[in-house]
């Protein structure tokens, strides 16, 4: 079992140094005070967005909507655009968005279940050619909550909110 991991950890990373030797810097890497400081102001965004469900456009095709907020408006990531919300909570979502700061948060996907992904930061390590992805979940049910692996570790905020890190390869141009 140990060689099956070991390699699928090593298919996942190809072109890395061996997991092993970034191991080490995932287990040291900690979970942002600042980001559990502000998990109020997080809780605030999160009931904004599920008291306002009904105008994200769902179907059975489309299972989740994800928005990425772009502090500096004269620049656009990839054809997003700031307005891409309803109007209905996007005076409410930019001030969250503002107070949170840009610095602990992006975005967020929200899901049909209701499921809530804050996207808080990819920060770039050059030494091994990975991101580092850090994400709050709220998640509807505590069932749906599932520890994480290698690569990836997580903290649990309260009965519902989870901080995960995870490294991830950066796809190779």
């Amino acid at each position: 079992m140990k060689i099956l991991t070991s390699s699928l950890l090593l298919s996942t990373f190809p072109g890395c140094k061996d997991s092993k030797d970034f191991k080490a810097d995932l287990e040291k890497h900690k979970f942002d005070p600042t980001v559990i400081n502000k998990l109020t102001q997080y809780d605030t965004l999160r009931q904004t967005i599920l008291n306002n469900y009904e105008s994200f456009p769902f179907n059975d095709t489309k299972t989740y909507f994800t928005y990425i907020y772009t502090f500096d408006t004269s620049t656009q990531i990839s054809g997003q655009s700031n307005f891409e919300i309803s109007e209905i909570i996007y005076p409410k979502t930019v001030q969250l968005f503002e107070r949170i700061g840009k610095e602990n948060i992006f975005g967020f996907t929200i899901s049909k279940d209701s499921t809530l992904k804050i996207l808080i930061r990819n920060t770039h390590l050059r030494k091994y050619f990975l991101d580092v992805r850090e994400r709050l979940y709220w998640y509807p049910k505590t069932s749906k909550i599932n520890k994480t692996e290698f690569p990836s570790k997580d903290t649990l905020l309260g009965d519902k909110w989870q901080y995960q890190i995870w490294y991830d390869k950066r796809a190779g141009f």
